[in-house]
């Protein structure tokens, strides 16, 4: 009896998250399609003289002179670029080849590699109306960044905006033969935020994070003291958070009453580089890491599950999803195994429709090297990725305490300690 129970909560469970899975596909491609780009103004508001870069940067690549060079092109008010001691004179170096006497460029060094502290420190620096947080191996191939992004602050009720990223591949590496699993990965990876994150904002207007690389924000809502001090404070046990900081903007923004837009505008890509080795799997740790820990922190306290489902249903759905996904996963596989035992053609009906099914294995990959066909011969990275994914989320969870930042050496502090310099200061 016990055993007859079990096998029909198995069956349960199979045809429950299929059917879920095929109602997720409908909805995204629904939302997907609904999805628009805010047109530039006739007479806009905002103009690049109102832009102000702040770019923190440390154990500084040599292509940031080609990042700084594109900046300079686009004429924003000013560029504030935020180091440390130990990386000055390799900044400086950098700068030097491509300074425009037209536009401001000023170097600040933080007292700590803490891109935290960094950011704000040219935040409190930055004298423009918007603020545009920018990573130091961000390529602004075009010079409509600025007016593009810069459109949908026409809404005086939007506070913060990201658009459409995509990874900067030389021509040299532009070849399946010298492409490396680790830059597929990468790819990949920017390919499906640029189709998840503009399905959510057309949903609800919501977005579980902005990315950062490029994120223009009100200077009002970044210059507030008390955004300041809660984002340069915050902590993981007792030590000050590093990074997850675009994270922590989209929260703020959405927490204290301002909208956000998505605007994925092709006109406006931003690229950027991606990593040839490993290291990439350093990334998206600690991207899991920072987005598991804000993720909890938005459900369970501020503003909590009932607030976000009925103001971001959509998101916070996606949310939930995100965190459940390991145990979603462990699930599925039980059920299909059970299935496969019981009535081996439906399972092999699921096998079939995840593979050559409407948006199944061969319409996502397929879709990805349309987009970059040199990737092909690495294919099989993105596909194991997505199979292993609950597992990393599962490291995440258990790791998230961990806020090294593994790409980059970053400073480790104290909160104790940090508080009592601050305080000094």
């Amino acid at each position: 009896m016990l055993f007859a129970e079990t096998d029909m909560q198995l069956a349960a469970v199979f045809w429950v998250l299929w059917s879920l899975e095929i109602c997720e596909k409908i909805t995204h491609s629904y939302f997907l399609k609904r999805y628009k780009t805010v047109p530039l103004s006739e007479k806009p508001t905002y103009k690049s003289e109102d832009v102000s870069l702040v770019i923190p940067t440390i154990d500084t690549e040599s292509t940031f002179s080609e990042c700084l060079r594109l900046w300079l092109a686009s004429k924003p008010h000013e560029i504030i670029i935020v180091t440390v001691a130990r990386n000055l004179g390799r900044v400086e170096e950098l700068v030097l080849p491509v300074q425009d006497p037209a536009c401001k460029v000023t170097i600040l060094t933080a007292p700590a590699a803490n891109k935290r502290q960094q950011l704000n420190l040219g935040i409190m620096a930055a004298s423009g109306r918007i603020i545009a947080l920018v990573d130091d191996d961000a390529y602004w191939r075009t010079r409509n960044v600025i007016p593009y992004l810069l459109a949908p602050f026409e809404n005086t009720k939007v506070g913060a905006v990201a658009g459409l990223q995509s990874p900067d591949f030389p021509i040299e590496r532009q070849d399946s033969k010298v492409m490396t699993v680790w830059e597929a990965l990468g790819a990949y990876d920017l390919h499906t935020n640029n189709s998840s994150r503009p399905a959510g904002f057309a949903a609800d207007g919501g977005a579980l994070s902005l990315s950062g690389r490029t994120l223009f924000v009100r200077g009002c809502i970044l210059q507030d003291e008390k955004f300041g001090e809660a984002f340069c404070h915050q902590r993981v046990g007792n030590k000050l958070v590093n990074g997850a900081d675009d994270v922590f903007v989209t929260e703020w923004v959405f927490n204290h009453g301002w909208k956000i837009t998505v605007q994925n505008s092709p006109e406006a890509t931003v690229t950027t580089n991606v990593k040839r080795d490993h290291k990439f799997i350093w990334q998206i740790l600690r991207w899991e890491r920072g987005n598991i820990r804000s993720l909890l922190a938005r459900l369970f306290v501020n503003p909590g599950f009932r607030v976000m489902a009925q103001t971001h249903p959509y998101t916070t759905w996606n949310l939930v999803e995100l965190l459940l996904r390991p145990v979603r996963a462990l699930a599925f596989i039980m059920a299909w195994l059970y299935i496969m035992r019981t009535t081996p053609y439906v399972g092999l009906a699921y096998v079939l429709w995840a593979v050559f099914g409407w948006g199944g294995w061969i319409w996502v990959y397929g879709s990805f090297l349309k987009e970059y066909p040199y990737c092909v011969n690495q294919i099989w990275g993105p596909w194991l990725m997505d199979r292993v994914m609950p597992l990393v989320v599962i490291y995440a969870y258990v790791t998230m305490n961990n806020d090294q930042w593994l790409t980059r050496d970053a400073d480790v502090q104290e909160f104790q300690e940090a508080r009592s310099e601050a305080r000094k200061a």
